[in-house]
C-alpha cells in the first residue's frame, strides 16, 4: 500500500494567484488575483477607493451594470499533458460567465453555489495555454427575466427598484440587506486548478452511520467512482488515528461510473461531542483507489461519530423543537452567522479560525448558516467539526418568493445537489433548513397589498413556493442525506402570535421591530428561539477605521451610511433614554449602545435557560458583520468583542447561576448543562454599592445533571427592609468549592433601573503585568463601577473578560495575549490603558 503522497497518481496544478482583468469594452488589461472578485481587484489597481470607507459604497453602483473578463496565461507541462484525462476544476464562478480555454467555449455557468469538473484535455496544448472567464452583469443578465415578467417579487431587501436577486443564484445578502451593504460583485471566488487523472479517480463519498452506540458504530462508505478505463483493482478504507480500523476490497472497473460500499465496523468507538459536553472525536479516513501499488486516487475524510435527531412533534405543550445528541437533549446555545465579509475573497482561513475560536469561547455549541449568505467554505465546516459546533444549515433562500420555472428549479437542484453532497460527512452538520422567514412573510408581511399582486398571482406564487420548499428541496435531502432532518422554513412558530410560542422554532422580534421593552423576553420564551437580537455599535476605536471626527454624531451621512436598518439609530436612542442617563459625547454613546445590547440580551439569554426543557435553544442575531456598521453583531467587524460577547460567554457558561424578580420574589436560579451531577460552593451578598455587605450567605448545594432549578426565593421587600433600592446590588457566586479560589459564574441584581442606580464616580486602579505571551491587568475600585470597558488603544485582540460589573475592594483579573513585551513597555502601556465604566459616560 502507498506510503506517501508521490505515490498517488493524479497530478494537479493550480490556476489560482496571478491572473488579469478587465472591464468589458476597455482594451487595457490589469492584475488581478485568484480566488477573488472584480471590487478587489479594482481596489488592488487604485480605481475605486475603500468601499467601506465613510459612504465610498454609493460611488460604487456602476460597478454590478458592466461585464468583467479575466483571463490567466499557463503552461502545460509533459507530466501533466501525459494523463489520460485532465479536468479542469472550479470550486465557486460567482455568477453569470463564459469559460474558455483556447478560446473553446467549455462551460456556461449559472450559479454560484455549484462547483463543476470539465474533461478538457482536447482543448490543452503542450506548453502555453490561456484560460479566459468572461462574466456578465448579474443586474443586466437577470433584467430582462424582470421585465418578462411583469411584477416585482417581494425581496424587500433588495436595495434596488426591481429586486432582481430573486433571479439570481448568488448570495442574496450582496444586494443589500438591513446590516449589510449593496455590492453586488463578480470573479472567481474559489479555488481553480487543473487535474490530470489516470485510469480513475475518486468521485464522491458518503459515509452512511448505520448505528452509533458507546458498544458498536456500525459505518458504511458509499463511495462513487469515475474511471476513465476499465481495469481490476481495490479499494482501501483505513481509520489512521485509531489502530485496527481498516478494510481493502478488490474492484472491477467498467467504464462507467461505479459505485461500491465498504462497511466498517468499530467497537467501543469514541463519540464526537459538542462543546462543553465531551471531546470532538474525529476519526481521520484515508480512501484510496489502488491499481497494484499504484494509488490512482486518494481522499482524506474526518468523521465524527455522532447521532444527532431533531425532535419537532406534538407534545403535551404544543410542538417540540430541540436537539438529541448522542440520545441526550441538549440546549443549544449560539448564534446566526452571516458572511464574514462583503467579499468573500477576504475570508482567510484564519479568520475562520477565529470565528470558532470566539464561538468556543463564549461556551457555545451551534451556529445557524443563515439563508440570505452563501453555503460556507469547506473550512468552516472543517473548524466546526473540530471545536463542536453543531450547524443549522439554511438554504440560500431568505425573506422573499423566489420563480417556479423549469429553469430555475433544476438550477436549484442541482445547488442542492452540489452542496448536500459536499456538507453531508460533516458531524458538524445537524440540519437542513429551505429558507428563512418567508412562510413568516407569506402570513404577515402583507405582500399581496404592497406589491399589488392579483389573487391569481398570489396563488401561483405560493404554489411556487410549495414546489420548492415542500417537494423539490426535501426530496433532496431525503436522497442524498435521509439521516439529516428538513423543514421548510424557518421559524415554525410567528412571533405575531403569542400562543405560537408553543411551536417549534421562533424568530422574535417584538423588542426591536415591535419597540416593546426588554422585559418582554422573559414573557416571550418559545419552544426553540432561532432569532433574536438588539442593535449596537462598535467602540470609537472601530469607528475610526472608516471615519473621521466630522462624521461622529448620528444624522452624519456616513452614520447613517453605515446604518442599514431605517430606524436603527433612533431605535437605539429610544431605548437608551429609557434606560440610561444622556451620554456626554459620541463615544459615550458608543459605548452605552454596547452595554444596552448586552444588559438587553441578558434578559433574553437567561429566561431561556431558565425554561429549559420547555425551551431548549437559544440562537441569537447576529454573531458578526460583514463591513463596518451598527447592527445586531456581537462581534465587530474588525474582530471586537462587543460588550454583546463577554454577556453570552457568561450567560452560556455550563454552569450558570443567575438571579430573576418576578411577583416581588427574587429567586436565584441554578442552571447545568453537563451530563453528571456534581456539587458547587454558593455565595449569597446583599451590599451597597460602596461595598457594605448588608447580608451575607455561604452554601454548598448539588446541581443535577440537565437541570434548572430555583436554589433560593426571597420576598423582594423584606430584602430591601428599610435601605434604599438605589444603592444596593445582590450578588451571587458560584464557586467549584469553598476555597472560593475557583469562581465559574457570578449574577448581579440590581432592584432599580439603571439610570437610577446611585452610581458614585468609580477611581479604577489597575497594575499590569507580564507572563509567558499573557498581559495581565488587575483591578480594583473603592465603589461598585458598572460594565467596566478596559481597552488598549493599538493593540488587537480581545481581553479574556470585559464589560464587567466590578465589586468595591475586590481584585479583578483579566487577561490579554499579546507579543512579547519587556517591563519597560509594561510600564508604557500602564499609562495607556483606558478603562470606562457607565458613571464615566454620562454628563453628570
Amino acid at each position: 500500500m502507498p506510503k506517501n503522497e508521490e505515490l498517488v497518481a493524479i497530478k494537479e496544478m493550480s490556476l489560482n494567484g496571478h491572473w488579469q482583468f478587465r472591464q468589458s469594452g476597455n482594451d487595457s488589461w490589469l492584475p488581478a488575483v485568484v480566488p477573488g472578485c472584480n471590487y478587489s481587484d479594482l481596489i488592488a489597481n487604485g480605481i475605486i477607493n475603500d468601499p467601506f470607507y465613510r459612504d465610498h459604497e454609493h460611488q460604487l453602483q456602476w460597478i454590478e451594470r458592466e461585464d468583467w473578463h479575466y483571463r490567466k496565461y499557463f503552461e502545460l507541462n509533459e507530466e501533466l499533458f501525459a494523463q489520460e484525462a485532465i479536468e479542469l476544476v472550479i470550486d465557486g464562478l460567482d455568477t453569470y460567465c463564459d469559460v474558455y480555454i483556447n478560446n473553446v467555449l467549455i462551460l456556461e455557468n449559472v450559479n454560484m453555489f455549484v462547483g463543476h469538473r470539465i474533461s478538457c484535455k482536447e482543448h490543452l496544448l503542450l506548453g502555453k495555454n490561456e484560460i479566459r472567464v468572461e462574466f456578465h452583469s448579474p443586474i443586466i443578465k437577470t433584467l430582462p427575466k424582470y421585465i418578462d415578467n411583469g411584477f416585482t417579487y417581494p425581496a424587500e431587501n433588495d436595495k434596488s427598484s426591481e429586486r432582481l436577486s430573486v433571479y439570481a443564484r448568488k448570495a442574496p445578502y450582496h444586494f443589500g440587506w438591513d446590516w449589510g451593504p449593496r455590492f453586488v460583485t463578480s470573479g472567481i471566488w474559489r479555488d481553480i486548478k487543473l487535474v490530470g487523472i489516470t485510469k480513475a479517480r475518486i468521485d464522491n463519498i458518503y459515509v452512511k452511520q448505520n448505528l452509533i452506540s458507546k458498544e458498536l458504530a456500525k459505518l458504511t462508505f458509499q463511495i462513487s467512482l469515475a474511471p476513465f478505463t476499465g481495469f481490476n483493482g481495490f479499494v482501501n478504507v483505513c481509520c489512521q488515528n485509531v489502530d485496527g480500523i481498516t478494510q481493502k476490497i478488490p474492484i472491477n472497473l467498467t467504464t462507467d461510473k461505479n459505485a461500491i460500499n465498504v462497511n466498517i465496523d468499530i467497537k467501543q468507538p469514541q463519540l464526537w461531542w459538542p462543546n462543553g459536553l465531551g471531546e470532538a472525536f474525529l476519526h481521520q479516513f484515508s480512501i484510496e483507489l489502488l491499481d497494484g501499488e499504484q494509488c490512482l486516487d486518494k481522499q482524506l475524510l474526518s468523521v465524527g461519530l455522532r447521532t444527532v435527531e431533531v425532535i419537532n412533534e406534538a407534545d403535551a405543550q404544543g410542538e417540540s423543537f430541540f436537539v438529541k445528541v448522542n440520545g441526550q437533549p441538549t440546549f443549544m446555545k449560539g448564534a446566526n452567522y452571516i458572511p464574514s465579509d462583503s467579499f468573500l475573497n477576504h475570508v482567510s482561513k484564519e479568520k475562520y479560525q477565529k470565528v470558532f475560536t470566539d464561538a468556543v469561547s463564549a461556551n457555545m455549541n451551534m451556529l445557524r448558516v443563515w439563508g440570505g449568505g452563501i453555503y460556507e467554505n469547506d473550512e468552516f465546516y472543517q473548524f466546526a467539526d473540530e471545536h463542536g459546533i453543531l450547524i443549522w444549515q439554511d438554504f440560500m433562500f431568505a425573506c422573499s418568493l423566489y420563480p417556479g420555472d423549469d429553469d430555475f428549479i433544476e438550477n436549484v437542484r442541482q445547488e442542492a445537489e452540489y452542496n448536500i453532497k459536499r456538507l453531508r460527512n460533516h458531524a458538524c452538520l445537524a440540519l437542513w433548513c429551505g429558507n428563512n422567514e418567508t412562510e413568516m412573510g407569506i402570513q404577515f408581511w402583507q405582500w399581496p397589498e404592497k406589491f399589488e399582486y392579483s389573487d391569481q398571482l398570489y396563488t401561483k406564487l405560493q404554489q411556487d413556493y410549495d414546489l420548492l420548499f415542500k417537494q423539490v428541496l426535501p426530496e433532496m435531502v431525503e436522497k442524498l442525506d435521509p439521516q439529516r432532518f428538513y423543514f421548510s422554513s424557518s421559524p415554525i412558530g410567528f412571533w405575531e402570535n403569542k400562543a405560537d410560542d408553543n411551536r417549534g422554532d421562533n424568530h422574535y422580534w417584538g423588542v426591536w421591530h415591535g419597540e416593546e421593552p426588554f422585559s418582554e423576553f422573559k414573557n416571550r420564551v418559545p419552544r426553540f428561539m432561532s432569532e433574536f437580537g438588539f442593535q449596537s455599535f462598535p467602540i470609537l476605536e472601530s469607528v475610526k477605521n472608516y471615519s473621521v471626527a466630522s462624521d461622529w454624531r448620528l444624522d452624519s451621512p456616513v452614520m447613517k451610511t453605515h446604518q442599514k436598518h431605517p430606524r436603527g439609530n433612533s431605535l437605539i436612542q429610544q431605548y437608551m433614554d429609557d434606560e440610561y442617563q444622556e451620554p456626554k459625547d459620541f463615544e459615550s454613546f458608543l459605548y452605552l449602545s454596547q452595554v444596552q445590547q448586552a444588559l438587553g440580551m441578558k434578559v433574553a439569554f437567561e429566561a431561556h435557560r431558565r425554561a429549559m426543557p420547555f425551551c431548549m435553544g437559544s440562537l441569537y442575531w447576529q454573531l458578526n458583520d460583514c463591513w463596518p456598521v451598527a447592527s445586531w453583531s456581537g462581534i465587530d467587524y474588525y474582530g471586537r468583542w462587543k460588550a454583546l460577547h463577554y454577556q453570552v460567554k457568561r450567560s452560556f457558561e455550563p454552569v450558570a447561576v443567575f438571579i430573576d424578580e418576578q411577583d416581588d420574589q427574587v429567586n436565584v436560579n441554578l442552571i447545568s448543562d453537563k451530563h453528571e451531577r456534581e456539587s458547587y460552593y454558593v455565595k449569597q451578598q446583599l451590599m451597597t454599592l460602596d461595598g457594605v455587605v448588608m447580608h451575607s450567605q455561604q452554601d454548598t448545594v448539588k446541581i443535577e445533571a440537565l437541570n434548572v432549578s430555583i436554589f433560593s426565593s426571597q420576598s423582594r421587600t423584606e430584602l430591601l427592609a428599610m435601605h434604599d433600592a438605589s444603592n444596593l446590588v445582590y450578588v451571587v457566586q458560584l464557586f467549584h468549592d469553598d476555597s472560593q479560589q475557583s469562581l465559574i459564574s457570578e449574577a448581579f441584581h440590581y432592584f432599580v433601573p439603571t439610570k437610577a442606580l446611585a452610581l458614585k464616580p468609580a477611581v479604577i486602579t489597575s497594575h499590569l503585568s507580564y507572563q509567558q505571551g499573557e498581559l495581565i491587568v488587575n483591578l480594583s475600585s473603592g465603589v461598585l463601577a458598572r460594565q467596566v470597558h478596559v481597552s488598549m488603544p493599538g493593540h488587537t485582540g480581545n481581553f479574556s473578560d470585559n464589560f464587567f460589573d466590578l465589586l468595591p475592594n475586590m481584585n479583578k483579573r483579566i487577561t490579554l495575549n499579546i507579543e512579547a513585551l519587556s517591563q519597560q513597555e509594561v510600564a508604557l502601556l500602564d499609562e495607556e490603558i483606558k478603562i470606562m465604566s457607565i458613571i464615566d459616560s454620562y454628563q453628570q
